[in-house]
């Protein structure tokens, strides 16, 4: 007798990087201490600029990694942690900087906008392909400034076309740099994350048999 029975299928659902690490709460928890530690380490590589508060730091590349990689809700809490660490006194800012009363905390702020962004255009695969990427990390890039240099004009008193002279423009060359590194680096990255991720379980497929059913791969009723 032919029966008709629900069994479990084996799909690829990694919508990001590091969705194949992530599963558990101690990955997670891993995955986001990471996270936080990388901006850590690549905000405190920076060089400082005499004319300008805002020094030049691989903390934007650094956020805009972290959500390509995590997504968006583990990079928010990665940068949060980041940022709180700072507040709290712990020397994770770039240069000297400690608390949130300086010139440039602003563009810390500025991370979670660049994080979400990045981790957004990622869970829709913005990171499969260069014509993807390179959009979404111009505009994660560039949406630093928007927080940046909203906090940075009144802190400083200074007027908004002096504020884009100190606090934007110096980085564009920079910033284009950076997107361009992320634009080639991540969809290799997904690349070879395709070729080795591993199966779950994702949805039920119906499979005919003689006495019972049998699995499918929902790729196989193509």
């Amino acid at each position: 007798m032919t029966t008709l029975t629900a069994s479990p299928v084996a799909v690829r659902e990694n919508r990001v990087l590091a969705d194949r690490l992530g599963g558990t709460l101690v990955r997670e928890i891993a995955l986001i201490a990471a996270g936080t530690l990388a901006m850590i380490v690549l905000a405190r590589i920076s060089v400082p600029l005499p004319f300008t508060p805002v020094p030049v730091s691989l903390g934007t590349l650094g956020a805009l990694s972290v959500g390509t990689t995590l997504g968006a809700r583990r990079g928010l809490v990665s940068v949060g942690a980041y940022a709180l660490l700072g507040i709290a006194g712990a020397p994770v800012f770039t240069g000297t900087n400690v608390g949130w009363a300086f010139a440039s905390f602003g563009y810390i702020l500025g991370y979670f906008l660049a994080v979400a962004i990045a981790g957004l255009a990622a869970q829709r695969g913005a990171d499969r392909r260069v014509l993807t990427m390179a959009p979404a990390a111009l505009v994660s890039l560039f949406s630093v400034y928007i927080l940046g240099l909203a906090w940075m004009i009144p802190f400083t008193h200074m007027t908004f076309a002096q504020g884009l002279a100190k606090g934007f423009v110096p980085f564009i060359i920079g910033d284009l740099v950076k997107a361009a590194v992320a634009t080639g680096l991540f969809p290799v990255l997904r690349s070879i994350s395709a070729d080795t991720a591993p199966l779950s379980v994702a949805r039920v497929g119906l499979v005919p048999t003689r006495g019972g059913a049998a699995p499918i791969c929902a790729d196989d009723r193509r």
